[in-house]
């Protein structure tokens, strides 16, 4: 019976209806009681990603389409991050200071580490360029999927490979999730043994977590067209404006001279500058009363947003391309992600950091927007901006430092 010969859903529209449905039926389960202490653990960004995933290998839905991209990835997912940037409190944010950059910095060095030490392992494991779905899979763990897609595109990864890597990601990150989640329970025990002030932390969660409440009111039909208007024509106008930019670059490089040395235009497409300018401009409003888009929800719509988007993510990972020599695959990923989490104790202890900020570097490094924001929200509801926050530091140094720097490496290691 399984897998079907032809999907049951092809069409977009029947795709977004179908996977819509099955985001609003992971939530529904997920308030229902008995099934809490399973998504305390496994939280819902798990089953929006292994649920599709495990439809599109069962023939139910198909691995590509135009759904998936460019409708999902060039027109939802810009207005996702206005959505999310704009109502930000930036200021707030502002206030943990350095340990927060530096605990992401240093999530990004555990990541280029264990690129170095598992694919200097492995490498003679794998076929000829493997390397460059190793620059994809890395610029997924810095930064997210967006940044695999653009790693991907630059160095011409084997789209069967890139399949493959989907699910390494989904098994290895995720799992790396789930024990994060599961660490919030003894975080103030970590917090003492690595010494660490949290003070910062709960005082932000607390001060956010009051104008949430202070401020909330139902929504309205101008605040949804508001939302909805303001997310399309900053999105929009930014992505028209990164497309230009991009063309400049690329005219400059062919004139030889500086650009041509420095070959910018490798690590950010026009899509790229789009998207630095959409968090630029989002971030800059986000100092403004247009802020208050959140007092009556925009937030909640914008992680609707990011969960359908994260369902076509898991929709391409095909398990019916995975062979039993693939399992070097995963052992490469286990390896990768041990050598991250190594890192990060370390540098918790060095810089005195809370768990929170450790972990939520880490999940902003291995799982970008997507994921970031919730484990921020494991430790405390009011604080997924901060995840989302260094996601979005993770998501532009990501493309450069999967192709520049591992990339490179994984390249020189293989003889490619």
């Amino acid at each position: 019976m399984f897998p079907l010969q032809e999907p049951l859903f092809v069409q977009p529209p029947a795709l977004a209806a179908f996977l819509s449905g099955v985001v609003a039926v992971i939530f529904g389960l997920a308030r229902w009681k008995p099934l809490q202490p399973m998504f305390r653990y496994c939280p819902p960004l798990i089953w929006t990603y292994f649920i599709p995933m495990l439809c599109s290998s069962l023939g139910i839905i198909p691995s590509e389409s135009e759904f998936y991209t460019p409708f999902m990835g060039q027109i939802v997912l810009p207005v996702i991050l206005v959505l999310l940037l704009v109502p930000t409190d930036t200021r707030a944010i502002l206030r943990l200071g350095p340990k927060a950059v530096g605990m992401m910095l240093v999530g990004t060095v555990g990541i280029v580490a264990g690129a170095a030490l598992s694919f200097g392992l492995l490498h003679d494991k794998f076929p000829p360029g493997t390397w460059k779905g190793v620059a994809a899979l890395a610029g997924s763990w810095i930064g997210g999927s967006p940044n695999m897609t653009a790693v991907a595109e630059s160095v011409g990864t084997d789209a069967t490979l890139l399949g493959k890597l989907i699910v390494v990601d989904t098994v290895c990150a995720y799992t790396w999730l789930g024990v994060l989640v599961a660490l919030t329970s003894i975080q103030e025990k970590v917090n003492r043994v690595t010494r660490a002030d949290n003070s910062i932390v709960r005082d932000l969660a607390t001060r956010l977590s009051q104008r949430q409440a202070e401020r909330a009111r139902p929504i309205a039909l101008l605040d949804f067209a508001l939302m909805i208007g303001l997310g399309l024509v900053i999105s929009q106008m930014c992505l028209w404006f990164g497309g230009g930019i991009g063309g400049w670059v690329e005219q400059q490089e062919a004139t030889a001279g500086f650009w041509a040395t420095i070959r910018l235009s490798e690590v950010l497409s026009g899509f790229g500058w789009g998207i630095l300018l959409i968090t630029g401009v989002s971030v800059v409003l986000s100092l403004t009363p247009l802020r208050d888009i959140d007092d009556a929800g925009a937030t909640p719509v914008g992680y609707f947003g990011l969960y359908l988007l994260l369902t076509t993510f898991g929709a391409r990972a095909d398990l019916r391309n995975i062979r039993p020599e693939d399992g070097w695959l995963f052992a490469l990923g286990a390896i990768w992600i041990t050598t991250h989490v190594v890192i990060l104790m370390i540098g918790l202890r060095l810089l005195r950091a809370p768990l929170f900020l450790g972990a939520t570097g880490s999940m902003a490094n291995i799982g970008g927007t997507a994921s970031a924001p919730v484990v921020a929200a494991a430790f405390h509801p009011s604080l997924a901006p901060v995840g989302l926050v260094m996601a979005i530091l993770g998501s532009v140094i990501g493309t450069p430092v999967a192709l520049l720097v591992i990339g490179k490496m994984c390249a020189a290691m293989s003889g490619g």
